[in-house]
């Protein structure tokens, strides 16, 4: 990473392994900016609990850990986005996505999924339950 990066946490790690079963060819740390934090809080600070909001970073290296769900969304970028679900005070998606210039993984966003979505997601196959 360029030192201009400096700033961004690391959050956690998809492994290899989970990337082949999604069919996504990178893997490895992922990093959160200042301003994603900032976008989950000013964007979906409404929808989530007081508990997320404080442990912001603690709740998304425990969705990278062990998700719930996981699955693809190749409409998002050309080489697509994981997105993992974890249920913890409701239904919370992080959606990560790869950028191809300085080549690390990043979380993209955050935000609650509702329950019809997730039934839905999960009947279209576009998320599957984690192993």
């Amino acid at each position: 990473m360029i030192d201009k990066y400096k700033a961004y946490k690391k959050v956690g790690v998809i492994n290899a392994e989970a990337a082949t079963k999604l069919g996504f060819e990178f893997y490895g740390d992922v990093y959160a900016s200042p301003g994603v934090l900032r976008h989950i809080i000013r964007r979906h600070g409404k929808q989530l609990t007081r508990n997320i909001k404080d442990n912001l970073t603690i709740i998304i290296e425990r969705i990278i850990c062990s998700p719930d769900y996981i699955g693809m969304n190749r409409r998002k970028t050309e080489i697509g986005a994981i997105e993992l679900v974890k249920k913890i005070d409701s239904y919370i998606m992080l959606v990560l996505e790869f950028d191809t210039q300085n080549r690390y993984l990043y979380v993209a966003s955050m935000y609650p999924v509702t329950k019809s979505k997730m039934k839905n997601k999960l009947y279209s196959g576009s998320i599957k339950e984690a192993v």
